[in-house]
């Protein structure tokens, strides 16, 4: 089939490639404009955009995917499908209905669970231990298109937000390969989705990654994983009368949970070369690695010893 592929980020690379080296051929890739990126605001194009130059692709980058420019180059193009993974714009109804197979999106989550922006993330911030992929074709209501195929997949506990994109987008480009196979072939079989077990997922902003220390151990050690790599989790640190904003990269629970204290909530338990144990609603969780403002990553431990900290210290 001619292809049309839409997306931008590093987790939508596998499916680009994957699709190039397979018997359909791309007639264009369609991703964001460079965004400014370092303290010095430098142009940084997207990962699709450096794969497919690297695969000398032909690449468009409109403000707007809706432009009647864009459409009009697409109907040129006459691709018999578009394939989206990760793009980032919502498509009109004309792109939608355009290609003879219409639009297939791959998305990282097992619909109609976490529709939105920002599966991954929510997933593990809501504690989830299964995820997936979900191949659908687009239509106007956001992630709800009929279901193509689904691959599941198992969430290790001490998993990132990032380490689980970069896991996903293998089956990711597998379920897009298999799916147009299916398609293609006529064999695919479309499947509403249940509707009354929908759930969602919205963007993920640079101000969310606040922590909440008045929740279980369980729940910090979730919302740490799930805001890592970005926005990244984060706290302040209240010592002598000052206060400074700590990244929290990496927790782990106590191995006995739901340990009955009598300290607030962010209040600092203990420190050793083991991390630094913080008190939370009903138990303590241990901070492993962390990234003071402005600084690179260290260790809790090398932290605490850089920071003379001392017990009864409070993060809030």
């Amino acid at each position: 089939m001619n292809v049309a592929f839409m997306g931008t980020p590093e987790f939508a690379v596998p499916s680009l490639k994957c699709l190039n080296e397979s018997k359909h051929n791309i007639v264009t890739v369609i991703t964001q404009t460079d965004k400014p990126k370092g303290r010095k605001g430098q142009p940084c194009a997207p990962p699709i955009k450096n794969a497919a130059l690297d695969l000398g692709l032909h690449v468009i980058q409109p403000e707007n995917v809706n432009d009647k420019l864009v459409t009009e180059k697409l109907k040129e193009l006459n691709p018999d499908i578009i394939v989206v993974v990760a793009f980032g714009q919502k498509l009109s109804s004309e792109i939608l209905n355009l290609p003879r197979y219409k639009c297939i999106n791959i998305h990282a989550s097992l619909l109609p669970k976490y529709r939105g922006a920002a599966p991954i993330n929510w997933t593990i911030i809501n504690g989830e231990n299964q995820t997936g992929i979900t191949s659908i074709i687009m239509c106007e209501k956001m992630d709800a298109g009929d279901i193509v195929m689904q691959k599941s997949l198992t969430i290790d506990p001490e998993e990132t937000a990032g380490e689980l994109e970069d896991r996903l987008s293998i089956p990711g480009a597998e379920t897009l390969l298999d799916s147009l196979v299916q398609i293609e072939t006529g064999n695919a079989k479309y499947t509403p989705q249940d509707e009354s077990s929908a759930t969602f997922a919205p963007k993920i902003k640079k101000g969310n990654g606040l922590i909440n220390w008045n929740q279980s151990e369980k729940k910090i050690h979730d919302f740490v994983r799930g805001m890592n790599p970005w926005p990244s989790a984060y706290t302040t640190l209240i010592k002598n009368n000052s206060k400074e904003r700590i990244i929290i990269l990496k927790t782990e629970q106590e191995a006995t949970p739901n340990i009955e204290t009598n300290n607030i909530p962010g209040t600092i338990m203990d420190v050793s070369g083991r991390g630094i144990k913080a008190a939370t609603k009903n138990g303590c969780i241990w901070i492993k690695e962390v990234k003071p403002e402005g600084k690179r990553m260290m260790s809790a431990a090398a932290f605490s010893r850089g920071h003379d900290l001392k017990v009864n210290y409070l993060f809030q």
